[in-house]
């Protein structure tokens, strides 16, 4: 509607909301601006409160040089991201020694696990302690399509492990003065052996109290050993008491013959006429008393018993001597025949390799009283 009160034009008249025909848009070069409540114009009022204005911020270009820089640090480390895809270390290859035994994919396994493995199986194998000579050594490696043959599972790895070290067994060595002279399984053979060496210079007899060690420095030391040297019961023994063979003296005795002292110390003849030429005449003839050289067995250790006895000795009886002034000189007169009496002697007797070299009396007591034999002699 004009001013007036004429209504426009059909084709003049313009759709409610819609921009006038032919009129430009208005641009707006400013942001509305959020209107504050009423409230909040009423307390800025009261409070002199006048709104802040923010200062913009001019935009910066980056230079050149720094553009170029950011593209060449992003290119580094896409390239470096590529190479650890393409290259990364994703399984560990195991050596023993020089030797590569297979690659696994565990990331947990480390040498010190593997060989503790190794060790454990071993051990439950051999049935005592060892210990592994070669040196386990993993390395991180890139499985690469040409070394997916080498990987391993674990189950299968540990087999061809334990057939390619080598190890040392925990044995028993027997020592005499601190030489090794025969070595074991274990303690508790070592002490069997010495049960039966030493056996042999027991008597069976139960009712004799005999004690057995061995002469010297023999002891027992536990170390590891290459299972090859490690013998059976039965032969440990049987070099203990065998021993090895050295020079004594043996006097010859009534009955005795060349063949027969040669046959005693496990000699031939001519050995023993060889070690006395000086002495036995070509027809072999001997004397007794003569004093030859022969080669005796000396068992590696010597056992010694000391056995405690007791034994029942005679009391000698005493002879008392009385005078008799009344009897012509020359007149002598049993009045008291006396009688032996009995003793119980207890005595400690050692010996070595069953000789004895010592007896020590450790007691004495009489069971039986002696009574003296009393004789008159005259003195007139």
């Amino acid at each position: 509607m004009d001013s007036k009160g004429n209504f426009p034009k059909r084709e003049e008249r313009v759709p409610y909301g819609r921009a006038i025909p032919n009129e430009p848009p208005k641009k707006t070069t400013k942001k509305s601006k959020k209107k504050l409540s009423p409230y909040r114009q009423k307390y800025n009022a009261q409070h002199n409160i006048k709104p802040v204005k923010r200062k913009k911020m001019p935009k910066r270009a980056m230079p050149v040089k720094n553009r170029r820089l950011l593209t060449l640090i992003i290119s580094i480390l896409a390239v470096v991201l590529l190479f650890l895809v393409i290259f990364r270390q994703n399984g560990k290859e195991v050596f023993i020694g020089e030797t590569s035994m297979g690659i696994i994919k565990d990331k947990s396994v480390t040498a010190e696990s593997l060989t503790d493995l190794l060790t454990t199986q071993l051990t439950q194998e051999v049935g005592a302690s060892v210990k592994i000579n070669e040196t386990l050594e993993i390395k991180p490696v890139h499985i690469s399509k040409s070394r997916e043959k080498d990987v391993y599972q674990m189950d299968s790895l540990t087999p061809l492990l334990r057939q390619k070290v080598t190890y040392l067994v925990e044995a028993a060595a027997i020592t005499v003065d601190g030489q090794d002279v025969i070595i074991v399984a274990n303690q508790a053979v070592a002490d069997e052996v010495f049960t039966e060496v030493q056996s042999e210079y027991i008597p069976e007899d139960e009712t004799r109290d005999v004690t057995a060690s061995f002469e010297g420095n023999v002891q027992v030391q536990l170390k590891y050993v290459d299972p090859s040297v490690i013998v059976a019961k039965e032969n440990a023994v049987q070099t203990l008491k065998k021993g090895t063979k050295v020079e004594k003296t043996y006097t010859v005795q009534p009955g005795d013959a060349l063949y027969k002292i040669a046959a005693q110390f496990d000699m031939t003849q001519d050995e023993l006429k060889a070690m006395n030429a000086d002495k036995i005449p070509s027809n072999g003839n001997i004397m007794v008393g003569w004093e030859l050289k022969v080669m005796a067995e000396q068992p590696m250790v010597s056992v010694r018993t000391e056995e405690t006895v007791i034994l029942t000795e005679v009391q000698e009886r005493k002879t008392v001597y009385q005078q008799d002034a009344t009897k012509n000189k020359g007149y002598q007169k049993v009045t008291e025949a006396g009688k032996d009496g009995q003793k119980e002697v207890t005595k400690k007797i050692i010996r070595v390799n069953n000789e004895i070299v010592s007896e020590e009396i450790v007691s004495e007591k009489t069971t039986v009283e002696p009574v003296d034999e009393i004789i008159v002699q005259g003195t007139k």
